[in-house]
């Protein structure tokens, strides 16, 4: 494509994004802080059709333009953004993951001074957030950073360990998942008393590690392990033994 061609279709770009953002914003209810179904199909017609092959250069503008509504603390016109956003770029996990934060945390502080609690805010908000992650399952499902990131909002803005500890699960199992996502799971177990089972999984999980990737903390999963069996008096004989102690 000639340099003259590339400039002219990222110009329209820009005009796609800016116009669809307005779009999106302007059917915003600063109340509710969501995007109405009529202004998302309007929003995914210009981002498919209009913008192509550049729709990842297009959700990369609508980010740079969030920044600024963010600045602002501004709920209504920053969800449109993340709407946009998501939208032109649905493949890239950075949009539905930060957006998700947004709205999990820094938005239920912009409208914790409204006169609601702070609590009854962010557990509104934590669910927003999780209705955003819910949208990007599709198609990140088989990444575990995806849960990991479910996980995070479940934990800290949600405040539902059970549901923290199914995701921390879900992205242990997956091809790729950092060692610390089974290990998290585990601890959410203990969390909510359930020691049997955080020390079946710890088990499960310890002979898989390999010794020589300080990452997978293999000392650190056998110490946890010890400790749950001297928190459930296990005797001897049921005790785990690694293979270097048979």
């Amino acid at each position: 494509m000639p340099v003259k061609s590339r400039s002219g279709h990222f110009v329209l770009a820009v005009f796609v994004v800016l116009g669809a953002g307005l779009l999106a914003n302007g059917v915003v209810r600063p109340a509710r802080v969501a995007v109405q179904p009529a202004a998302k199909a309007n929003v995914r017609t210009l981002a498919w059709a209009w913008l192509g092959d550049l729709r990842p250069v297009g959700a990369s503008l609508a980010w740079l333009q969030l920044q600024g509504a963010w600045q602002q603390r501004n709920p209504a016109e920053t969800m449109a953004w993340i709407r946009l956003a998501t939208e032109l770029e649905p493949r890239s996990l950075f949009f539905w993951a930060n957006g998700a934060r947004i709205i999990a945390h820094d938005m239920a502080d912009w409208l914790s001074v409204t006169g609601r609690s702070r609590q009854a805010v962010g557990h509104d908000q934590a669910a927003m957030a999780l209705t955003l992650l819910n949208e990007a399952q599709a198609w990140h499902e088989q990444n575990p950073h995806y849960w990991i990131e479910r996980a995070g909002i479940e934990l800290h803005a949600a405040q539902d360990t059970v549901a923290a500890a199914a995701s921390f699960r879900q992205a242990a199992k997956l091809p790729g998942a950092p060692y610390f996502a089974a290990r998290l799971h585990a601890e959410l177990l203990v969390r909510q008393g359930r020691f049997d089972a955080a020390r079946e999984w710890l088990v499960e999980l310890h002979p898989t590690l390999p010794a020589r990737d300080p990452r997978a903390q293999v000392e650190l999963v056998l110490g946890r392990i010890r400790a749950l069996e001297e928190r459930l008096s296990l005797p001897a004989e049921q005790r785990y033994r690694p293979w270097d102690e048979l």
